[in-house]
């Protein structure tokens, strides 16, 4: 997913949620494995900090931007899928979401699915008693409809729809129920209680997906009434979690009050606390960085702290002891396309001659993430920290020899000129772009930065492929986490060339390489250490992608906060606010 900070990021999902994930912690109604109430850095990072059954008092939230999209079906930030844990829920969940660690538990469903010997068919049993906010019984129905809303591409868009357009076995030309009714039994079926997806290939992953907050119930046609349908919904989507989103004004504010009709003895996963949610948009972040230091709100909601703050909590035990920074499942890269520099080894110079330890500074130290010898991060199988085949010397500031000699090999042996792109506004931007300008005119190489608004980069600017092309855009800034902990769920719409879309692409480089593709489309079995490694290592070798870092979060927390722990499954490690109380 896209990390919301950094990659309109942050991709950016973050984070991420970019889903990077340690510890053993339930965080719904389970017993938690670690916990403590003394304060300390780190302390809800792999564990569940201040633990508490105190219920009262309002949750207060501030971010810097809205969310994307409020209907389940159409956001791709990490930190709306965590908050769409307050009032949505799926047929699976995960029961465990701080470190690297988590379990798929099941939450709408009885238990996780049932599938067929080749993974072709999965079949869900719905719980009974389930009602959304209005009062109406939620049914299989509405499920089938909620995943039938993700093929009107025209009206639903911005989500992870490809998975389910990609994999349900629906009748060629199927435009979503807007434009042609319902997808046929042999697509997905339905009974009282059990629904049964028919993929068109073996997809061993299945109930990862069904943990995306995608796939949240939406009632049969009705939606939430004429005003707010299709294109509309998310501006008042109907709720089935513990609680009912209302008073939002966009970009400002939204306001979570507790759904009545929501039963804890059906929800394994949460266990709320707090009677009410605020969520409260500034786009000073600045001022978010004093308020949060002043206890007039209790977190941030979507992204890392600021650097200024970060740099007063890194340095202040006081304020440290509320601070976490748990890892992002993430890597932050840059992207050079092989349609604006087809030479590989230029490309090669450009990774030698990268001073990877002035971009951590640019991103804010150590506390934004560990440098990156290459791109699967932390928590997604393949993961190696001892392989880098693209060394930038012991201190991390770049090989100039090698950088050189890369140069020699493409006949630029005193560099060239291309351009490097991020996102406005953005805080990290322009320090990254000047830390990769300096290093790079070490070899000759220059660069003139190539910006565009958040709202559009990575839509049509590095999001169209004929774009990057035709404007030059010889280095992308970007960052991504996986949607789900498997290589598929990190990968796929990055790295395969069958993900790569005419506008709104993520795959900003197009690659398009034999053996990516290969082990990206072999989705019959679970993904596993070995078969990530081999797909690591041929992602490398393209030189398209060149690893930065794999991310961390610096994140601070009300010392009122109970209940707190990090929530990577969804979130790159932001709080998993559902279950947080504010009984401190």
């Amino acid at each position: 997913m896209r990390l919301r900070s950094k990659r309109l990021a942050i991709v950016a999902v973050a984070a991420a949620a970019a889903l990077a994930l340690a510890g053993c912690t339930s965080s719904g109604g389970g017993t938690s494995s670690s916990s403590s109430a003394t304060p300390a850095f780190n302390a809800a990072t792999n564990a569940v900090y201040n633990p508490s059954t105190k219920v009262g008092g309002t949750l207060k939230l501030i971010a810097a931007s809205d969310c994307d999209s409020w209907d389940p079906a159409r956001t791709y930030y990490g930190f709306c899928w965590n908050m769409q844990r307050l009032f949505s829920r799926t047929l699976v969940g995960y029961k465990k979401v701080n470190g690297t660690k988590f379990e798929l538990a099941p939450d709408m469903a009885t238990s996780l699915g049932k599938s067929s010997d080749d993974y072709k068919t999965w079949t869900y049993t719905l719980q009974s008693g389930l009602k959304y906010s209005n009062g109406k019984t939620i049914t299989t129905q509405d499920i089938k409809y909620a995943t039938e809303r993700l093929f009107a591409t025209d009206v639903i868009n911005g989500g992870p729809t490809f998975y389910f357009t990609g994999l349900i076995a629906a009748p060629s030309g199927y435009a979503g129920p807007y434009k042609s009714g319902d997808l046929p039994d042999s697509a997905i079926s339905t009974t009282s209680n059990t629904i049964t997806f028919h993929l068109n290939k073996s997809f061993a992953d299945f109930d990862y997906l069904m943990a995306l907050p995608t796939t949240a119930p939406v009632p049969y046609k009705t939606e939430n009434g004429a005003s707010y349908t299709g294109a509309t919904y998310g501006k008042d989507p109907v709720s089935s979690g513990p609680f009912v989103f209302s008073d939002y004004t966009q970009n400002k504010s939204v306001t979570f009050t507790r759904n009545k009709y929501w039963k804890q003895s059906t929800d394994k996963i949460r266990k709320p606390l707090v009677n009410e949610v605020t969520y409260t948009i500034d786009s000073d972040p600045n001022d978010i960085d004093s308020k949060l230091k002043a206890g007039t709100y209790d977190a941030k909601a979507d992204t890392r702290i600021g650097t200024t703050l970060q740099a007063q909590v890194l340095s202040n035990p006081k304020l440290k002891q509320y601070a976490d920074d748990p890892a992002g499942d993430s890597t932050d890269y840059f992207v050079i396309p092989s349609s604006v520099i087809p030479n590989q080894y230029c490309r090669q110079a450009i990774f030698y001659a990268t001073n990877k330890a002035a971009i951590q500074q640019a991103y804010g130290g150590a506390a934004a993430g560990t440098i990156a010898g290459s791109f699967t991060p932390p928590g997604v199988p393949g993961y190696d920290p001892s392989y880098d085949p693209y060394p930038v010397g012991k201190d991390n500031t770049g090989d100039l020899t090698k950088a050189k000699e890369a140069l020699q090999k493409c006949g630029q042996p005193n560099g060239f000129s291309t351009k490097f792109t991020y996102s406005t506004p953005s805080e990290t931007g322009p320090k990254i772009f000047q830390a990769e300008q300096t290093a790079l005119a070490r070899v000759g190489i220059k660069i003139t930065a190539a910006t565009d608004a958040a709202s559009s980069y990575y839509a049509t600017f590095v999001g169209s492929p004929a774009h990057v092309k035709s404007a030059g855009l010889g280095i992308i800034n970007a960052g991504w986490g996986a949607d789900f902990p498997t290589y598929y769920g990190f990968y796929n719409n990055i790295a395969n060339g069958a993900s790569i879309l005419p506008t709104g692409n993520s795959n900003y480089g197009s690659l398009n390489d034999p053996t990516v593709n290969q082990i990206l489309d072999d989705t019959a079995a679970p993904s596993t250490q070995a078969t990530g490694e081999k797909l690591n290592k041929a992602l490398m070798a393209t030189a398209q992608n060149l690893p930065l870092l794999w991310g961390k979060n610096l994140y601070y927390r009300n010392p009122r906060l109970t209940n707190v722990t990090s929530d990577n499954a969804l979130a790159f490690g932001i709080y998993d606010f559902v279950n947080v109380g504010v009984g401190g």
